[in-house]
Parts: structure tokens; sequence; C-alpha cells
């Protein structure tokens, strides 16, 4: 009881604090002009500092909407690219049929691991979505990895972050091209092999993807050039920098490439 009392007795003893110190502002205020604009100026401050923080919060509670309606709209972006690219192919040669080579489904990354040798994904869309094991996984930074199995509502993604994935990267002005391969120690390394060691190339260099597969779509920026090595006296080896950053990925695009069929057809029938 005593202790009930005694916080009773306190927050009674605060509320008057409260009330007697608004009164003598008020008194304050209504002294004079110059009194007035003090205590006004100084409510303002305070009204200020709440909105500032209120307007972050909000922000915060924002973000998540904004970033998904950012994504749907470079989604619809994407399509319509992959469209007019079908056009000026199709004016260019006089065909009557257009199809878009790449076709794109947004996607968000419910799992993704950084820290092994082979590292995974998996997105929030499967088979009824009109994904397909084979497909690639891509952003505006970079590639992401490729699907290998697909369940009603799920896909799982060999991660570009895997000592057995690689990529055909290009080099931005010559287009000289290889395989890029990740280190296997930092989220951000890569090596770019066999490149000419008579093609230039310096530090800040862009890499894009070459498109010379079926899996993804060309002039995707990969990285940048760190640093150039001589291997045994024949080509280059590239240190690379990734754009993309794998500790941080949310919103994917899964890409299908609608003539692929027809290019691993032609690809068998070659051999």
């Amino acid at each position: 009881m005593r202790s009930r009392y005694g916080l009773l007795s306190s927050l009674t003893a605060v509320v008057l604090f409260i009330l007697l110190e608004t009164c003598a502002i008020l008194l304050v205020a209504r002294g004079g002009v110059v009194q007035r604009f003090k205590v006004m100026g100084a409510v303002r401050s305070v009204e200020s500092w709440f909105w500032e923080r209120t307007g972050r919060i909000r922000y915060y509670f924002n973000f998540r909407t904004e970033n998904d309606r950012l994504t749907a709209e470079n989604l619809q972006l994407r399509q319509q690219l992959s469209r007019f690219a079908a056009v000026q192919r199709a004016l260019d040669s006089m065909e009557v049929v257009v199809e878009p080579e790449f076709t794109y489904f947004g996607a968000t990354v419910v799992r993704n691991s950084v820290d092994r040798q082979h590292n995974f994904l998996v997105l929030d869309r499967g088979s009824d979505d009109g994904v397909e094991a084979g497909m690639g996984v891509v952003t505006s930074r970079g590639v992401v990895g490729i699907v290998s199995a697909v369940s009603r509502h799920y896909s799982y993604v060999i991660s570009l972050l895997n000592t057995e994935q690689s990529v055909s990267a290009k080099l931005a002005g010559s287009g000289a091209f290889g395989p890029m391969t990740w280190t296997g120690v930092s989220p951000k390394g890569a090596v770019l092999r066999e490149i000419p060691v008579h093609i230039q190339t310096a530090p800040g260099d862009t890499v894009y993807s070459s498109g010379f597969s079926t899996i993804y779509p060309p002039d995707i920026p990969l990285g940048t050039i760190e640093k150039s090595t001589i291997r045994q006296g024949s080509s280059q080896e590239l240190t690379v920098s990734l754009l993309e950053d794998f500790r941080s990925l949310h919103n994917v695009y899964i890409v299908k490439n609608n003539r692929r069929q027809e290019l691993e057809e032609l690809y068998e029938q070659a051999q």
C-alpha cells in the first residue's frame, strides 16, 4: 500500500509541476510581444523535432511498399525494352511475327546464403507462376544465379556465389569476353579469365554479361575491374568487384529465354 501511495504521490507531483510550468509559460507569453515570440519559437522547435522523427518513422514503414512499387515499375520497363528489341529485329529483318527474346518474372528472395562454397537462394515464385528449371535470375546490378529446381510456389536457385558456377562476361569497349567465376572468398569478389593480353584494361572499367548463353540477357552490368594479372604469358586474369551486394538481395527478376529450346536443339544438331 505504501509503494502504491508513494507512486501516486510522485505522479501527482509530476502532473502538478507540468500544469504549473504550462501556466507560467502562458503568463510569460502574454506579458509582451518579445516573450510571446520566444515562447512560440521554442514551441515550433519542439514541434519540428517531433515532425522530423515522425516523418522518419513513417518513411521507414513505407519503404517496403515503395520498394515493391519500384520493382514492379522496373519489371514493366524491362518487359517493354524486351518487346522493343523484338520489334526492332523484326523491322530489320522484315519478319511478320514479333516475339520478345526474353520474358521477366518479378520475385522476392525468401532465403539466401553467402557464407558457403556452394551458396543458394529460394524465391517466392514457382511452377504455378511459369518458372522452370534452367531460367536465369538477375537484377539491374548483376547476375544472381540459375534456377535449379521448382515447386508450385518456390524456386531453388544456384547462386553465382558458387565455386562451380560461372557466367560469360565481356569488357566494355573492346567486347573481349571470357568466363567469370566467384573467388570463393568475398561476396563481392570475382575473376574474369581468358582475356587476350593485347586487350587494354584499366581499373574501374565495367564488365557486362556477354549474352553468349541461353540463360542471361546481354549487357547486364556485373562489376568493375580492380586489377589485371598475366597468366602464362598468353591471357589476362582480371579481378572484378561485383556491383550486386548478395548480402542484401531482396527483389530479383527471373528471366525466361523464349528461344532457348530452339538454340539448344541447334547446338545438339551441330555436335
